[in-house]
């Protein structure tokens, strides 16, 4: 790691619980609730003090129950809608950077809308939330679709790289056997992980790490350069160890050995 970063990786002896970066995670729904908790956990795995995840009060909790370390809040509703809004914006105002998105399944279009003209910090845009993210052209983001989910934009913009051209303070990560990232600054591959890493939920995981290392004060195209290598690097761990049978879990698990190599 080069020493510019570094400088943002080292932290104060004299810090305090919550100044080493705070994450909110707004997910899961009554179909899903494993999301929100993966990219919870992913980010206090690499580095961020605490974390917070609105969710649907059917699944409150569940999500409640997958770790002592998560703290959640609910909306009273099994799919983001209107009612959820202000509950989300409160959680948006204490975090440092705000993951939306991984489990949603089917949130409604006005109420992320809302969300995402209200919140002017950094954002990491997952899954379901990804489609109305790049029809409102949303700023200081960091989208993570795969090539499915990057059809939306492709349609509307004729290229990722338009997107970007058109956005201000926009990131996308095109998720794949390689990974690649779209920024201002052009196009960097990481061409790592693991074919193991197909299972589901490292989608979820590669959020919550990129949503953990902004909340640490690096800018939107080190986190998603980072955190994709960082992602793959524990991938790759888990399954030298575990093989096909590595899930979600057990590369979340590897996250802090990743960190701690870089």
């Amino acid at each position: 790691m080069n020493s510019k970063l570094q400088d943002k990786f080292d932290r104060n002896k004299s810090s305090h619980k919550g100044e080493n970066g705070k994450v909110g995670v707004i997910g899961g729904s009554k179909d899903y609730s494993g999301a929100p908790a993966l990219a919870a956990q992913a980010a206090l795995k690499t580095g961020c003090d605490l974390t917070r995840i609105v969710t649907s009060e059917k699944v409150s909790d569940l999500v409640d129950s997958y770790s002592e370390e998560l703290i959640v809040r609910s909306y009273p509703s099994g799919y983001l809608n209107s009612s959820g809004v202000e509950n989300c914006l409160e959680t948006a105002s204490w975090s440092d950077s705000l993951v939306v998105g991984p489990g949603m399944s089917k949130p409604d279009n006005k109420a992320l809308t809302q969300l995402f003209s209200r919140y002017s910090g950094p954002v990491v845009v997952d899954a379901d939330a990804i489609d109305t993210a790049v029809r409102q052209k949303v700023s200081n983001a960091v989208l993570t679709p795969h090539q499915e989910e990057a059809r939306t934009i492709r349609q509307k913009y004729g290229s990722i790289a338009n997107f970007i051209q058109e956005t201000k303070d926009t990131v996308v990560i095109l998720k794949g056997s390689t990974d690649k990232i779209y920024s201002d600054e052009g196009v960097v591959e990481v061409d790592a992980g693991d074919p193991t890493m197909t299972v589901g939920g490292t989608g979820d995981l590669l959020a919550g790490v990129v949503g953990s290392l902004i909340s640490q004060g690096l800018n939107l195209s080190e986190a998603a350069e980072i955190g994709a290598k960082l992602n793959a690097e524990a991938g790759e761990m888990a399954a030298g160890e575990l093989g096909n049978g590595a899930t979600a879990n057990d590369i979340q698990d590897k996250l802090p050995s990743a960190l701690a190599n870089l």
